[in-house]
């Protein structure tokens, strides 16, 4: 049993609930308890981890607050049973044990506070100089116009969601910054999405239509949606494929049911401008212009491109003289208009132009015919500016056409392929619903975290759902009282403090060619502030250190096709001193307890 310290007879008497309190504190009792406590939280966390993963675990104890208080429990007996002992004489071996247990639970407090685990993805040739820390999320809201406004910058807010979806009821109020106040009403870690189309009232949506696509044993499959676009929304099955658009002008339908049936080598533009249209061969006039039919409005083929692709300043070249993407550069002079509105007409998208990113709407509209943009087997659909839908289909680099079609009609396609139209809606806007996904197979393949979002602007309060790190369901933009606003939600981002590049992947296989052995990263470090320009190796058992950071070798992606792909798992371990240091005192001062017990037994012998 421990004993108490006790007062000297000049100095004050101290308090005997305060002893009580330190003689339950050093007993032998409360060890022998916290130790059995945490073998068995221990023990019962190991088969937890299996079953529900690490983060999990990492949650719910490692990183919880009565695991801490757990551990700060531990160190008070330990030192309390220490300073019982006082005064230490000859007692060298069991107090540095001691002290090194309290480094060690120290550092172990320390890490679960302050330590930080990220991922490096990286791609051969590519550096970066940012981790992701994949078990925070960060929402990210911007004014899209900011001219005028300097105090209109990017805010962020980063919190931690857990391993679990949050019950209902269950809110985070992520505060207030430069006028955005947002708070998460809901998360799903896993969230599979549900996407559908509805009628637009307003009538300023996309057209949609919903269709499904029988094979030639002739089981139709689940519906699906086509949405019309500037690029054509598309669908695929094996050889068939189907494509839908909108066109701005009621004369373009006779170009999608009535093409031109002779051209030359560079093809026929058709030009639509106030309800008529007007068909010019191209290689005879390249470089020319043509006034159309109100004889103030002239259309100028500056350029034609047998194989363009996107060069600078959103100019085009092309690569060969093959025709695989034919282009015409254009030019349209319009009354009052010093300079020329510069317009582009692509074979394979029609639709296709720069009023959407330019701003402007040209009172012009083209479609551009080539003799070797042929039919592919399949459907087109096309609505026009009533609302009607038509459909051609594709057979042996022809069209054959169908004319107006309607939901209900069934439309044979090459090779014994059918569509069934389900559904058009001349108007739609997407509704985008998330639910839980089933927790199966690995979790690397689960998919990423959806968050529900109270944006509140103005006054004004909208709700959005937003999927993490998602190019097209991770971005929002809102309508508010003060503006456009762009909400984004991604993982946390945090700067390394210089640079990695991925050099050379390497990976050793076992004798015989089956299995890994080894995975090996040879990457360029680069930190400016330490004049640093050097080529590491990050290996399995072979971590990089550097500044506070270390860099593990984690996995790897070496698909066919993409290029090669390094990830790499970046720890800060604020506490590891202490518990590599306290390791080394508990060590010693066994040793030196086993040594004089050793010598002591031979003694009396």
């Amino acid at each position: 049993m421990a004993s108490s310290p006790q007062s000297s007879a000049a100095g004050p008497r101290v308090p005997a609930p305060i002893v009580t309190a330190f003689r339950w504190l050093a007993s032998l009792r409360l060890a022998v308890g916290l130790i059995v406590v945490l073998a068995a939280v221990l023990a019962v966390t190991t088969f937890v981890e299996a079953a529900k993963g690490r983060e999990y675990v990492r949650w719910y104890v490692y990183g919880s607050q009565w695991f801490v208080w757990l551990l700060g429990l531990l160190a008070a007996n330990i030192l309390a049973c220490t300073l019982s002992r006082y005064p230490w004489k000859k007692r060298l071996a069991f107090l540095t044990t001691h002290a090194g247990l309290l480094l060690l639970l120290g550092g172990a407090i320390q890490t679960f506070w302050g330590g930080i685990e990220g991922q490096l993805v990286l791609p051969q040739g590519e550096a970066l100089d940012r981790m992701v820390l994949t078990d925070r999320c960060q929402v990210v809201a911007h004014w899209i116009d900011m001219s005028g406004r300097p105090d209109r910058l990017p805010v962020g807010f980063v919190f931690r969601p857990g391993p679990v979806d949050w019950p209902e009821g269950e809110t985070l109020d992520l505060g207030d910054q430069s006028g955005v106040r947002l708070k998460v009403t809901r998360l799903i870690c896993h969230a599979v999405v549900d996407e559908t189309w509805v009628a637009d009232e307003s009538g300023g949506g996309q057209p949609a239509l919903r269709f499904a696509l029988a094979g030639p044993n002739g089981t139709p499959g689940e519906g699906q949606w086509l949405v019309a676009s500037p690029m054509g929304g598309g669908a695929a099955m094996g050889p068939i494929e189907l494509e839908f658009q909108r066109v701005p002008a009621a004369s373009m339908l006779e170009d999608f049911l009535q093409p031109p049936k002779e051209m030359d080598s560079r093809g026929v533009l058709s030009i639509h401008y106030q309800g008529r249209m007007q068909r010019i061969p191209v290689g005879a006039n390249l470089g020319k212009k043509t006034l159309l039919n109100d004889g103030k409005v002239s259309v100028e083929l500056a350029e034609y491109l047998p194989n363009a692709q996107p060069g600078d300043n959103f100019r085009f070249v092309s690569k060969d003289d093959e025709p695989k993407n034919p282009l015409l550069e254009l030019r349209v002079y319009l009354p009052g208009q010093k300079e020329p509105l510069r317009q582009v007409a692509f074979a394979t998208r029609p639709m296709q132009s720069f009023e959407g990113i330019h701003g402007w709407n040209c009172p012009v509209k083209f479609w551009y015919h080539h003799p070797a943009v042929a039919a592919g087997p399949g459907a087109q659909f096309l609505q026009t500016p009533d609302g009607k839908l038509y459909c051609r289909v594709g057979l042996g680099g022809k069209y054959q056409m169908r004319g107006a079609v309607r939901a209900g009609d069934e439309i044979e396609l090459p090779g014994k392929f059918r569509v069934l139209l389900l559904e058009h809606l001349p108007s739609a806007r997407r509704e985008v619903r998330y639910q839980p996904a089933e927790l199966a197979g690995e979790e690397g393949g689960l998919p990423d975290a959806a968050l529900c979002l109270e944006v509140t602007v103005g006054g004004q309060t909208q709700e959005v759902w937003l999927r993490r790190d998602d190019p097209e369901h991770g971005v929002q933009r809102l309508v508010t009282p003060e503006g456009p606003l762009a909400i984004t939600c991604t993982y946390e981002y945090r700067p390394l403090g210089f640079s990695l590049e991925l050099l050379k992947f390497q990976r050793g296989l076992n004798p015989g060619g089956m299995g890994e052995a080894s995975f090996t990263s040879i990457v360029r470090l680069i930190d400016k502030n330490q004049g640093l320009d050097q080529e590491r190796q990050i290996a399995m058992n072979q971590p990089l250190a550097h500044g506070k950071l270390s860099f593990y070798q984690s996995s790897f992606d070496e698909s066919p096709g993409s290029t090669t792909t390094s990830t790499l798992t970046v720890a800060y371990d604020p506490g590891r001193f202490l518990k590599y240091l306290g390791c080394l005192m508990v060590c010693g001062g066994t040793v030196v307890l086993f040594w004089r017990k050793m010598r002591l037994f031979a003694g009396e012998r």
